[in-house]
């Protein structure tokens, strides 16, 4: 089942590998990421291992080193974490809720992939012309030191209409599950399918390279996000959000 904890965990796992942060730390099994700005994923930790036993510790030296490069201490929290009751220790220190999302994933299986989508290695300037159109600022500056530590098998899919960059994934495949990230449509070709044809290609380019599951990670509020997830097949198994110190 998709929805059981050993499913979920290597889902959380997948999404925390296709993201990878360019400064990181072990922090008793916890993963303390810093990117100096935009992605939350990638300055936060992702706590789904935990090896030590004093637990406030490890939070004061995530803390600590948050801190020594002026950022918020951030940690993303799912139901799979560990220990159980991170979260509620989170809150007594203070920590407010940010951004929840859903965890959306479905079985996959060999398929072909739409001819017309592109299927490259790296990101193309058209692929970066829509992926960068739809981010923030802070985003757009992280995000090629991201991208470039993306690990393989990983592809970036693009979708043109009448020759112009329309919409664009990026796949990447571990624990046997391909994570679609990036995903995004240009504003001026929304509503057109875009965002359906690249989703179609990366779940097969997915299924060759061995991934049983396909998954994303969507903010719960992005009801045309979650809409179109849910025609393509996808169902919750899971969600996060982030837990933020701003003191």
């Amino acid at each position: 089942m998709l929805t059981s904890r050993e499913t979920v965990l290597r889902i959380e796992r997948a999404g925390v590998a296709a993201w990878p942060a360019p400064e990181t730390a072990d922090l008793d099994g916890w993963l303390w990421r810093y990117a100096g700005g935009g992605s939350q994923r990638a300055n936060s930790v992702s706590p789904l291992d935990f090896t030590a036993k004093d637990v406030d510790a490890a939070i004061d030296e995530a803390e600590r080193r948050y801190r020594a490069r002026g950022a918020r201490p951030m940690f993303q929290v799912c139901e799979v974490n560990a220990p159980a009751h991170l979260d509620d220790l989170l809150v007594q220190r203070g920590y407010r809720l940010q951004e929840p999302c859903t965890t959306l994933a479905k079985a996959i299986a060999p398929a072909e992939a739409p001819a017309d989508v592109e299927i490259e290695p790296s990101a193309s300037e058209a692929w970066l012309s829509v992926y960068l159109a739809g981010v923030t600022e802070s985003r757009r500056q992280a995000a090629p030191g991201i991208l470039a530590r993306v690990p393989h098998p990983r592809a970036f899919f693009l979708q043109r209409r009448n020759g112009q960059p329309m919409s664009a994934a990026l796949g990447v495949v571990a624990h046997g599950v391909v994570m679609a990230e990036c995903v995004a449509t240009r504003a001026e070709f929304r509503r057109q399918g875009g965002s359906a044809r690249v989703m179609t290609a990366l779940e097969a380019w997915g299924a060759r390279e061995g991934a049983t599951i396909a998954a994303l990670q969507a903010v719960a509020a992005n009801a045309p996000a979650q809409a179109l997830y849910a025609k393509l097949d996808y169902a919750k198994v899971g969600g996060y959000h982030y837990r933020v110190l701003d003191a």
